[in-house]
């Protein structure tokens, strides 16, 4: 599968990729800034269910100019408490 450039900040070397998905599995979120659009920053997190298979996901965006990468992580606590709202919610199997 080709990575295709979508935005100025699109990740299109598979090594690069793979770097980026483990780092992301350590954080438990991922972010996006200018990948798949230009001027779009966003945050995502995955929501698991109690097997701990990805069953959803969440995420917030923003215009590039109007917030940083960094100030999307403050974000994280009030999408962590969602996700944990949701994984309740989630029907079980």
């Amino acid at each position: 599968m080709e990575l295709t450039r979508l935005g100025p900040n699109t990740i299109t070397d598979r090594d690069l990729f793979r770097a980026e998905i483990s780092g992301v599995r350590t954080l438990g979120y991922a972010t996006a800034d200018e990948e798949h659009e230009t001027g779009i920053r966003a945050i995502g997190m995955p929501i698991l269910d109690i097997g701990g298979r990805l069953r959803a996901a969440i995420s917030v965006a923003a215009p590039a100019f109007r917030c940083t990468a960094e100030q999307l992580t403050e974000f994280l606590p009030a999408m962590r408490s969602a996700a944990d709202n949701i994984k309740i919610l989630l029907p079980s199997g």
